[in-house]
């Protein structure tokens, strides 16, 4: 018996049949998405081509670029909510959600090889041969100073899997440094090398028959080779190397829009301000010359995350000294200019993607900040026509309603705001029933109404017994007691 392991049974699926021409609307909005720096809506694309075609390398590539560019842009881990559109009934489904979630979350060990599970389940193996190298390399990272004989264990079974053999072995041979004393696991290092050497012979093909996936990646010795170059997450010598290769690329032809883009993402991977400003000068070099309103947009990025560090001082400073009339004045006014300096980047962006409604709902927030309601409210309500931001958005748009003094209107958008809301988001619930409770207590006292207090001090009631200690509820509860008494 050559191989020593029962794979995943999947039978329980029908029969999977790849579907490119359906993959394809998506891809196109994918790239889209992705030129427009919007990162987190491309990746969400890939993710619903990959449900109609799994076998696609070059999706794979395109969409393992675009997390690079996410990761680099500080992007967030993926929620429930953001991947519950992708669900369905096939195990091919859960391999997109599995991916996105890693693809988000790049430098988070479990999620990779959660991802190599659901390839397994999907009987997805090309997929799992694709994705080995890089999570090898991330297994690496993460282990790189205690490895983890348990991690290393767990990431071999999958490796054996999806035959990475090489990775396998690598896994073995490290697990076996930690405890010489394995004999099992000797044994199986043993049947590991003997399985590559059948690999490498071909006779695990059916009838020497080369149409299998491997087959169809070219030079996937080489790929792995290039595992380093393509690592998101690398040891301090990778980065360097991956700074010194692209940047000679970018030397040799900067009139190449990827040479410009993988040059810049490595000098941001750095993590040094110096090569964060070159990157700024590079990207800006970019757009004047090759009109790619993408790199603007990063440019853009760059400006307004420094800027955020330095609020952030600030903002230290203030705590630190509570009573410092100067280092308070100071916050204001820093705060002050970050409003303007992303403004002023989410009007421009706006402009040049008036459909794009992430981008509204983010320039609405900053209106609010700076006190803008009424135009601040007319970008929220162009973001609510995106499923994934109604809820965030209606309860921006309450917001402006009710600073506006427009309470009735502020109750019905966080309404519909908790109408709208899954379990995934309840980190926004209790903000959320607070601000409707507010103004339910300005409609109750503008009315004089018993019913509109009532249902204030119900809601009150609620967010107490969730948590006594949020914000003021203890006092609000006991002014609310009294306002039902008084219009009683």
């Amino acid at each position: 018996m050559i191989l020593p392991w029962k794979r995943s049974d999947s039978s329980k699926d029908s029969p999977f049949v790849p579907s490119p021409d359906k993959a394809r609307p998506f891809l196109e909005r994918a790239t889209k998405a992705r030129d427009q720096s919007s990162y987190e809506a491309a990746l969400f694309y890939f993710a619903n081509a990959m449900k109609f075609d799994p076998l696609s390398v070059v999706l794979y590539d395109q969409m393992y670029e675009c997390a690079k560019e996410f990761h680099a842009a500080a992007g967030r881990p993926a929620t429930s909510a953001d991947t519950r559109p992708l669900d369905g009934p096939g195990s091919v489904d859960k391999l997109a959600i599995a991916v996105l979630h890693w693809m988000r979350d790049a430098n988070n060990l479990e999620r990779a090889l959660d991802m190599l599970q659901a390839s397994v389940n999907a009987q997805q193996l090309g997929f799992g041969t694709w994705a080995a190298p890089k999570v090898f390399n991330l297994l690496c990272v993460v282990h790189r100073d205690k490895p983890n004989k348990k991690a290393l264990l767990r990431a071999k079974s999958l490796f054996m899997e999806v035959a990475a053999w090489e990775e396998a072995k690598l896994c073995v041979e490290t697990a076996l440094k930690l405890d010489p004393s394995d004999m099992q696991l000797d044994r199986e290092f043993k049947q590991i090398l003997a399985n590559r050497a059948i690999e490498a012979a071909g006779f695990h093909k059916e009838g020497g028959a080369t149409g299998n996936f491997q087959g169809n990646v070219k030079d996937l010795a080489g790929q792995r080779a290039l595992s380093e170059t393509e690592a998101i997450t690398g040891s301090a010598g990778t980065e360097d190397r991956n700074l010194a290769r692209t940047k000679a690329d970018y030397d040799a032809n900067s009139s190449i829009p990827e040479n410009v883009n993988k040059y810049c993402l490595a000098l941001r991977r750095m993590g040094m301000p110096e090569h964060e400003a070159t990157a700024y000068r590079v990207y800006l070099k970019g757009y004047e010359e090759l009109k790619e309103y993408r790199f603007r947009m990063a440019a853009g990025d760059i400006k307004m995350m420094r800027a955020a560090r330095e609020l952030a001082k600030v903002e230290d400073a203030a705590t630190a000294a509570p009573g410092d009339a100067t280092a308070a004045e100071a916050l204001v006014r820093i705060r002050r200019a970050v409003l303007d300096l992303q403004a002023a980047e989410y009007k421009e962006r706006s402009q040049n993607y008036p459909t794009d409604r992430t981008i509204k709902a983010e320039l609405g927030r900053i209106l609010y900040e700076l006190g803008q309601y009424e135009d601040a409210m007319g970008c929220l309500q162009l973001a609510k026509e995106e499923p994934r931001m109604k809820v965030p958005a209606a309860h921006m748009l309450g917001r402006c309603f009710a600073v506006s003094g427009w309470h009735a209107e502020a109750v019905g958008e966080y309404k519909e705001a908790l109408a709208a809301m899954d379990i995934t988001q309840q980190d926004r619930e209790q903000d959320l029933k607070y601000d409707l409770m507010l103004s339910l207590i300005e409609i109750a006292k503008d009315e004089k109404s018993a019913q509109y207090a009532r249902d204030a001090a119900e809601i009150c009631s609620t967010i107490l017994r969730k948590d006594i200690s949020y914000r003021d509820i203890r006092q609000r509860r006991k002014e609310l007691d009294a306002l039902v008494k008084e219009l009683s």
